[in-house]
C-alpha cells in the first residue's frame, strides 16, 4: 500500500468503537493479528493482551526464533527474510498453544496471536487444528509500506536492560507516531553502544520481507473476509489510538 491510498485520513476505515467492543467482548479465545513487517502488530498485540483479562500475547516470530536456536536451517531462513515452511510454522504454533492449554487446570486458553496464519496455505491448515485452538477473529494492521520500512530501520533493543525502543518518528500523511524512547532507566545504558538492531532489520532484507508479505500473506485476508471475521485498523496515531 502506498501513502496515496491513505489520503485523506478520514476515508480509511479504522477500528471503530463498535469494533473495539467486538475485540474486547468477543467470544473468540484466540485473535489473529495480520500486518506487514513493521506495522506495529506486535506492539499493539502486547498492549491489547494487557487490557483483556486473562489473555496472553504469543508472537509466532518469537516462537520460531526460539526454535532456531537449535535448528540451524531455520535460523538461516529467518535471517534471509524468507517465509518459514508452512508445515514447520504450523507445528511450532500448535505445540506452543497446546502447551499453554495444558498449563491451565480447566484447559482454557485466551491468546492474541501475532503472525499466524501468514499464508493462505497456513490458513487452510486451521481446519485441522483442535476447535479450541482455532483463531476466530482477525485484525489487519493497515499501514503504508514506507512507514513500515522507516519503523523497522529504527527498531533497537538494549542489551543491558533488554527493553525495545524505536528511534524513528513518523509525521506524514495523517500518521503521527513519535519515536518510542525510554523516559527513564534503572540501569545506565549507552544508546550508541548498547542498543542493537535485529539481524534482519537491514534495507535489503526489509525489501524482501515486504515483497514476500504482499505476495504470500495478503491472500489470507480473503480467507478471513470469507469467514466474516476481519477487522481493519489504521493506527494513525501509533500506540495513542
Amino acid at each position: 500500500a502506498t501513502m496515496a491510498q491513505y489520503q485523506p485520513a478520514r476515508q480509511v476505515q479504522q477500528l471503530s468503537a463498535r469494533n473495539r467492543y467486538r475485540v474486547h467482548h468477543s467470544m473468540a479465545s484466540i485473535i489473529s493479528l495480520i500486518g506487514a513487517p513493521g506495522s506495529g502488530k506486535g506492539t499493539y498485540g502486547a498492549l491489547l493482551a494487557s487490557r483483556i483479562s486473562n489473555t496472553s500475547f504469543v508472537s509466532v516470530g518469537d516462537i520460531l526464533r526460539e526454535n532456531s536456536l537449535t535448528n540451524k536451517n531455520l535460523a538461516l531462513v529467518l535471517r534471509s527474510g524468507a517465509l518459514v515452511d508452512d508445515a514447520i510454522a504450523n507445528d511450532a504454533v500448535v505445540q506452543s498453544l497446546e502447551s499453554r492449554t495444558n498449563s491451565k487446570s480447566d484447559g482454557s486458553i485466551r491468546v492474541i496471536l501475532d503472525g499466524y496464519p501468514r499464508t493462505y496455505a497456513q490458513a487452510s491448515l486451521l481446519s485441522r487444528w483442535p476447535v479450541s485452538l482455532r483463531p476466530t477473529l482477525a485484525i489487519l494492521f493497515d499501514v503504508p509500506d514506507e512507514i513500515c520500512k522507516t519503523k523497522m530501520l529504527g527498531r533497537r533493543k538494549c542489551s543491558i536492560c533488554n527493553r525495545s525502543f524505536n528511534i524513528n518518528g513518523i509525521h506524514t500523511g495523517g500518521f503521527d507516531m513519535p519515536p518510542m524512547l525510554p523516559e527513564s532507566c534503572e540501569v545506565e545504558c549507552d544508546q550508541e553502544v548498547d542498543w542493537k538492531k535485529r539481524d534482519d532489520d537491514t534495507s535489503d532484507t526489509i525489501k524482501l520481507r515486504m515483497e514476500v508479505y504482499h505476495m504470500e500473506t495478503k491472500p489470507v485476508l480473503k480467507y478471513w473476509e470469507d469467514q466474516g471475521e476481519l477487522l481493519r485498523f489504521v493506527p494513525f496515531k501509533g500506540v495513542k489510538e
